[in-house]
């Protein structure tokens, strides 16, 4: 399975804020939208991600006016990405190696999407189940007990 079926399931639309938006201001758009991450894009193309664990490490670090500061000013630049042709196996292996919960998906420069470590491992029991139902329907149809 690649990256490109998840993506081809979920909303396209990608959720995102600018560098300047504020800590406080990025919290809020997430809370609306139930989402653990936002994507930063500044003039459209990837610049960062602002996670929950973005705010917990600054908080943590310099709690007076933590709510002031831009979410450039606190987000995550070193990212890794991957494309909508890589393997699901590969992108769900990354993921747990480097403890990430949000990978964003480039086609070329271009951000095409974000998955996450649910919508990942939801693919693989999908697939492992469907490779499950296969095979029983082999070795049923095989063995004649069908």
């Amino acid at each position: 399975m690649l990256v490109k079926d998840i993506l081809d399931k979920k909303d396209r639309k990608i959720l995102s804020v600018e560098p300047q938006t504020t800590v406080w201001e990025a919290i809020r758009f997430m809370t609306k939208y139930d989402i653990g991450s936002v994507i930063v894009l500044n003039a459209g193309k990837l610049a960062g991600i602002f996670t929950e664990r973005d705010l917990l490490h600054f908080a943590s670090t310099d709690r007076d006016g933590v709510f002031d500061k831009t979410v450039g000013d606190v987000m995550s630049t070193q990212l890794t990405t991957m494309q909508p042709t890589d393997q699901v196996d590969d992108v769900l292996a990354i993921m747990l190696k480097k403890r990430i919960r949000h990978m964003p998906i480039l086609d070329g420069n271009r951000l095409v999407g974000i998955i996450s470590i649910g919508d990942a491992v939801k693919a693989k029991i999908e697939k492992t189940e469907e490779e499950n139902k296969n095979l029983k329907n082999y070795i049923y149809s095989e063995s004649g007990l069908m």
